[in-house]
């Protein structure tokens, strides 16, 4: 669609006598498909030539003339109306849309984004209160890749604390009984729970942690043992929750990482004059950039901060990928924490934190009967978290019962298992998308697996369905005469198909995945108005041409869905 916009404007601009991008960002698409493709509205104008806006509308479509990739340039009230030529269109949609690249541009080409999503406290399994940061997370991952960026992963992981002194507490008193603990992530979130039944019936049992603590920040041989395998073990099991996901990680670099730069990073604020001595803490002052909490670098006991950290990270980052921007997909509820960190990047003289951005987005709940009572997350040690594996398998689940009910097709009842996953897994990532992110999300199953609503199913069941009638016509499309496609219909389906490019680079420059969602939703609306309209748009008819151009339309409709799921990381079966 861009393109269509800039020949618009191209044509516009001398007849009004403004400059071409100026006429280009005031375009917009006209409400009904019958007043043109592409409309300029005439308002703006009237008090400078002191006319009525349809009569400016008049005057500056009389000077034009239509030609390609315009059929014709009308006044349509007060606003000149271009309308797309079948031809520009087909060939902007059909030919397109059939392509491995299709919605991928260059405009990022020469630019590295870094991303940093999900990030969980590690030594357990991963809550369901991480699935929007992962979620969201790898999807700009895919969007800002399609556009033509380098893309750069980053799994900023909770890998240190006085947990690990408490893992290793648990983990010694089990081997002095005799027990063989184990080590992977689910043995890990016994032991935590195991030390703090411990410490209610031994309050000593916390100085031990610490002890144990101070020992692995002293680099005692033991604790450092333990603590590798604790980590090594946890990455081990959230690689295996990932991967059903569909997400992967460039970097684990954890907290752990920026042990030994959060030193040199302190320095550096010094150096810079930033350091104020506040409460015997050192901090950074902030109230000349509208914030009025400072910036704590230090505490009172000489301890550096997660500010601290998260500055260090971002110097790292920096030096190492040479970012045009970096994002941290993070809740809403760290917003000021990522003001302070950004804003003292920013007092440190570096021009590249205007690349910083925090990505946020709002809460996950369950709605009352979906875990048996509402509520989102709790004390991990009192077994009130829903981890987010219990929802998958749960899903699945639910989603197997479903497609069992259901399925007609045979091969479809025997792959139940296989497509129970695709579908029960797709159904937990599209409730990350079924609204913008800002937006608090209350999850219910009938929601997430309503084959018939706006839902990550429904989507998945389409495209099964598409395939489906492809399959049955047997017909190649190569050579297809898509100028057969002529109906009010057909052609609403070609301008739906044309948005899909600007969808994607819509959503990479408001960082919001949920844009393609909508698309994709309003794409299969636009297509099944048309499919139902059995009378005059069957697909298989007795004019070989006109089948072979609307097979080829659903080809394209098929390939444009396939492609947006995989932007959002759901599969797209071939049959369900």
């Amino acid at each position: 669609m861009k393109a269509f916009y800039r020949a618009a404007a191209e044509l516009l601009a001398p007849a009004l006598e403004m400059d071409v991008s100026t006429v280009e960002g005031m375009l917009l698409r006209p409400p009904k498909p019958e007043m043109g493709d592409i409309g300029f509205p005439c308002f703006t104008l009237a008090k400078e030539l002191k006319k009525a806006p349809p009569q400016i509308a008049g005057e500056v479509s009389a000077k034009l003339q239509a030609a390609e990739p315009f059929a014709e340039i009308k006044p349509v009230g007060p606003y000149v109306n271009f309308v797309i030529s079948q031809k520009a269109l087909i060939a902007a949609t059909i030919d397109k849309a059939l392509s491995s690249d299709w919605g991928r541009s260059d405009s990022g080409a020469g630019k590295t984004v870094v991303i940093d999503y999900s990030s969980p406290n590690i030594a357990k399994p991963l809550g369901v209160h991480h699935i929007r940061s992962t979620m969201i997370g790898a999807a700009l991952s895919r969007l800002y890749a399609a556009c033509g960026w380098k893309v750069e992963t980053v799994n900023h992981l909770g890998d240190w604390g006085t947990n690990f002194g408490q893992l290793m507490v648990a983990y010694k008193n089990a081997e002095e009984n005799g027990k063989n603990p184990g080590t992977d992530i689910d043995s890990q979130l016994k032991l935590y729970v195991e030390f703090h039944d411990l410490k209610d019936s031994n309050p000593a049992y916390e100085d031990q942690a610490r002890g144990w603590f101070k020992k692995l920040e002293d680099g005692d041989e033991e604790a450092v043992r333990l603590w590798k395998i604790f980590v090594d073990e946890s990455i081990k099991g959230l690689q295996t929750l990932y991967a059903r996901l569909n997400v992967t990680f460039d970097h684990y670099t954890g907290e752990s990482f920026f042990n030994d730069k959060m030193e040199a990073t302190a320095k550096r604020i010094e150096e810079k004059g930033l350091l104020e001595e506040s409460e015997d803490a050192l901090v950074v002052k902030l109230e000349d950039v509208g914030i009025d909490t400072p910036c704590l670098i230090r505490k009172t006991d000489g301890a550096t901060t997660y500010a601290t950290r998260d500055l260090s990270a971002a110097e790292y980052r920096q030096s190492e990928y040479g970012f045009n921007k970096c994002l941290y997909v993070v809740a809403n509820q760290q917003e000021l924490h990522f003001r302070q960190v950004f804003s003292v990047l920013k007092k440190m003289g570096y021009d590249w934190a205007e690349g910083c951005e925090h990505v946020k987005f709002g809460m996950l709940s369950f709605g009352a009967g979906v875990f048996g009572e509402e509520r989102t997350t709790g004390s991990t040690r009192k077994g009130n978290v829903i981890f987010l594996e219990d929802v998958l398998n749960r899903s699945v689940a639910k989603a197997r019962e479903i497609i069992e009910d259901n399925a007609r097709d045979d091969e479809v009842k025997n792959s139940a298992a296989e497509l129970a996953e695709k579908v029960g897994v797709g159904a937990i990532i599209f409730t990350e998308f079924m609204q913008r992110r800002m937006k608090d999300v209350v999850f219910t199953w009938d929601k997430a697996l309503n084959m018939q609503g706006e839902s990550g199913p429904y989507l998945q069941y389409t495209h099964a369905r598409l395939l489906s009638v492809i399959r049955k016509s047997g017909i190649d499309t190569n050579g297809a005469d898509a100028s057969k496609l002529a109906s009010t219909l057909e052609r609403g389906v070609l301008m739906s198909l044309l948005d899909f490019p600007a969808s994607v680079e819509r959503a990479v420059s408001e960082n919001e995945p949920s844009i393609i969602a909508e698309y994709l939703l309003e794409l299969c609306a636009v297509f099944n108005r048309m499919y139902s309209d059995k009378k005059n748009h069957q697909i298989i008819t007795d004019d070989e041409a006109l089948t072979k151009a609307r097979v080829a339309l659903v080809e394209a409709v098929r390939s444009t869905l396939s492609n947006g799921l995989a932007l959002l990381g759901l599969a797209a079966p071939e049959k369900m």
